[in-house]
């Protein structure tokens, strides 16, 4: 009886201490796949995170751009007395939100997580109706309606939906975790997103090119300023020189084989400079310097030329840059060279858009290298509707050793206008007008700012002698300095 009792003791005991060694190994498992806090990536906490930032109509979601709304990228977050406002069309973006109207209360409804917020279109009141407690709530802070679209204050939003809201500067982060990055740990990770959001344009992808098509319209392609070739193919059979441009005191002839230069003196005497072989006659463009020599041909792409004539017993080619697509302008302006081309989507639709690069030493080709634009790597204005591609390439004629740049632009359009080292580009629709400040540098081409202008949009131009962009509209006209603020 003894040895009975001893043994079904023996037996729950062990029982036990397998129950407990189970536990310990399964719990060892658990362990093991729980990230420990200090081993916790960026990636997993901008899992399920929103970024954003004041002024931008850029968020990321899952670590992809997107705009607000897709179809107006003046929609930003603001601040207002103090308080952050998202525009109610952010919720339907970043979190799915089902935003309607109702033409019977008047009222907008976005509904959202078993819950819907009412907006009265005469006011600015905010109620909100749980579906789960089946109850109201009147929230005590108000809505703003700005150009007939409304925001809600960020704060409101985040305590009806439970939501965590982090700052970091003008960042802001909505997610499930409090606390959720060390503003002096991270400091780097946060500018990095700050960087990201604040981007513009925003990067490409098969959804901004069939976004682009689908809406595109054929903007009438203005003509850059183009050499005077007319019957010029007559007139070389006859073996006579053309003259072809007259520009910075000099007169440029086309003879059969060869471009010639000549100076011209005060009294219009013509002093021969220099001649460079003609590559063919179909002469786009021709900028010259008391140094450098700039041919641009079109040749299948557009095709440029850069000679060194300090010398003028010995011109030297130091550099042919080829441009997928035609030329639209040259620009020389300080030590820059930039040439800017545009390429139909619907043509090269099936080919990515390139440039090559030929660099030669005392005439003599020394390196090529060609670069290739995937769609990640092209840029995207979505407040555009042309469906060309905009291929910009900048190189320092007095340093080349210095790199070539090139960058893809789509849906850029053609106000574009170049001031020594600043980039700006004017997009316009609907009476919303967006000029975008852009920098080149020995990095590439780096986004700056934009300003919002609204009004019917004419023309965009540049006064170099009081050094200021015009913006011209419909009814004014608005001047800005340098840096984009009001004059």
């Amino acid at each position: 009886m003894k040895s009975k009792i001893i043994l079904n003791i023996l037996i729950v005991y062990f029982l036990i201490l397998c129950l407990v060694l189970l536990f310990q190994v399964s719990s060892k498992k658990i362990n093991a796949i729980e990230p420990l806090p200090s081993e916790i990536t960026a990636e997993d906490k901008l899992k399920n995170s929103v970024v954003s930032a004041i002024n931008s109509p850029v968020v990321i979601i899952n670590e992809k751009q997107f705009l607000i709304d897709e179809k107006d990228s003046t929609l930003v977050p603001i601040i207002d007395g103090g308080k952050v406002y998202m525009p109610v069309k952010f919720l339907e973006t970043a979190f799915g939100a089902n935003i309607s109207f109702s033409t019977k209360t008047k009222e907008t409804i976005i509904r959202l997580d078993n819950k819907a917020i009412i907006f009265s279109n005469y006011g600015t009141s905010i109620h909100v109706i749980d579906n789960i407690k089946e109850e109201t709530i009147d929230v005590d802070e108000e809505a703003k309606i700005i150009n007939d679209r409304f925001y809600i204050p960020l704060r409101s939003f985040a305590d009806i939906f439970d939501k965590e809201v982090f700052y970091n500067n003008d960042l802001i982060i909505i997610s499930n975790i409090e606390n959720l990055f060390d503003p002096i740990e991270e400091i780097d990770i946060l500018q990095e997103l700050e960087k990201q959001v604040k981007h513009l344009p925003i990067i490409g992808n098969q959804d901004n090119l069939k976004y682009l098509l689908k809406n595109s319209v054929d903007i009438q392609n203005i003509e850059p300023h183009l050499i005077n070739t007319e019957n010029i193919e007559e007139k070389l059979k006859e073996n006579k020189p053309v003259i072809i441009e007259k520009t910075n005191n000099y007169n440029i002839y086309a003879t059969e084989g060869f471009i010639e230069v000549y100076f011209v003196t005060k009294d219009n005497k013509e002093i021969f400079s220099f001649k460079v072989e003609k590559l063919n006659n179909n002469i786009k463009d021709i900028k010259i310097t008391d140094d450098r020599f700039v041919i641009t041909y079109l040749d299948n792409n557009t095709k440029t030329i850069i000679y060194n004539i300090s010398d003028r017993q010995n011109i030297k080619t130091m550099e042919i840059i080829e441009n997928n697509g035609d030329l639209y302008k040259t620009v020389i302006d300080d030590n820059n060279l930039y040439i800017i081309s545009k390429i139909d989507v619907d043509k090269y639709k099936d080919k990515q858009p390139y440039f090559a690069e030929y660099v030669y030493e005392n005439n003599i080709g020394k390196e090529i290298t060609e670069k290739r634009f995937d769609l990640d790597k092209i840029f995207y204005f979505p407040d555009m509707k042309d469906k060309k591609y905009t291929l910009i390439s900048y190189i320092n004629l007095y340093d080349i050793g210095k790199p070539l740049y090139s960058g893809v632009y789509l849906g850029m359009g053609e106000n574009i206008l170049i001031n020594k080292d600043m980039i700006y580009v004017l997009t316009f629709n609907n009476g919303n007008n967006n000029l975008y400040q852009f920098k080149a540098t020995l990095d590439g081409v780096e986004y700056i700012k934009r300003q919002f202008i609204k009004g019917e949009f004419k023309s965009l131009e540049i006064d170099r002698e009081k050094q200021f962009i015009r913006v011209n509209l419909k009814d004014k006209t608005i001047h800005f300095d340098n840096s984009l603020a009001i004059r």
